[in-house]
């Protein structure tokens, strides 16, 4: 089984300002996850549609990038380095565990996190740039 990875960030008050969630193995997290997903699509077909379509993009990067990541910061709490650190956090704990890569789904409108992703060092597919990939050396 997995052990997920989960990074927060906290304030001077000690309050959970964002964090990093990290499955370092895809196909793992996508069979713990499959619960969610059923409960999900009873509560919105929609957005549940997305969740299998998605992983299937990603499928095909998992012998070189097997990790998976979700990011949720709050904006106020952005652009002071805090997350590159919390970022670069996550990058030592994975090469500690010999993962190669890392994988992340970014809705390509915004920029902000595009920008982002390319500062760590993350590269957009160049046929689905919502698909971005970094190599951990």
């Amino acid at each position: 089984m997995d052990k997920e990875i989960c990074l927060i960030l906290k304030n001077d008050l000690d309050e959970v300002c964002g964090y990093i969630l990290c499955a370092k193995d895809l196909k793992a997290y996508e069979k713990n996850a499959y619960p969610y997903y059923l409960t999900l699509k009873e509560l919105d077909e929609v957005k549940a549609e997305r969740f299998p379509n998605a992983n299937r993009e990603l499928e095909r990067f998992y012998p070189e990038y097997p990790a998976h990541i979700h990011i949720d910061i709050l904006k106020e709490y952005t652009g002071n380095g805090v997350c590159s650190k919390l970022m670069q956090a996550l990058f030592e704990v994975l090469k500690e565990e010999k993962v190669p890569g890392i994988c992340v789904l970014v809705d390509t409108n915004n920029k902000r996190a595009v920008r982002f992703y390319e500062k760590m060092g993350f590269k957009a597919f160049e046929e689905n740039p919502g698909i971005m990939l970094c190599k951990l050396d």
